[in-house]
């Protein structure tokens, strides 16, 4: 049922007409009345009891053919994760980091193990992004900073004025006869 409410406000103006509508279905309510005694409590709690007992043997049956999400690895970044490439490789012992012989690297402020993971390297985007599947448009060009915005918004370019315009006829400065000589003259 619509019920169309006109009112007028302050001014004398009528506003818009308010729709007001009725419930699609109405909810049941339990015609059941609360416990007053302590037995009554008891038996509630008991008969409450009994129906989650069978309630979460049902789910338990149910839940025990889908997967664990709890153990495996579910995270957002995890769907893009490549398990081609390892994120770093880790020294089993201490020996091992004692006569390590990886490069070094002049440009990284700082000098650890982990150069692939520095503020330099990120800066610099000297590290590639290696998903699974592409997540920046940057991995369509290859593995370099976005080109999307070419001046990144300082100011505006002239990339379409610079490819679309024929600039051919235009001369600036130079003189007239290093110009070409336009036929039938």
């Amino acid at each position: 049922k619509d019920l169309r409410v006109r009112g007028v406000d302050d001014f004398g103006t009528v506003s818009r007409p308010v729709v007001r509508c009725a419930a699609k279905m109405k909810i049941p309510t339990a015609k059941v009345p609360a416990p007053m005694t302590k037995d009554e409590c008891e038996a509630f709690k008991t008969k409450v009891h009994t129906e989650l007992k069978f309630t979460y043997a049902d789910a338990t049956k149910r839940c025990a053919s889908l997967p664990d999400l709890h153990k495996i690895r579910n995270g957002y970044f995890g769907y893009f994760k490549d398990e081609r490439h390892p994120v770093s490789k880790e020294h089993g012992f201490t020996y091992d980091q004692l006569k390590d012989n990886s490069v070094f690297d002049p440009k990284n402020p700082k000098e650890t193990f982990h150069i692939r993971h520095t503020e330099g390297m990120r800066k610099r985007c000297a590290v590639p992004l290696r998903t699974r599947w592409m997540v920046r448009s940057s991995q369509a060009y290859g593995w370099l900073p976005p080109i999307d915005d070419p001046k990144l918004g300082f100011g505006r370019g002239n990339l379409y004025h610079r490819d679309a315009m024929d600039c051919s006829h235009i001369m600036v400065g130079g003189n007239r006869s290093s110009a070409p000589i336009a036929p039938g003259s």
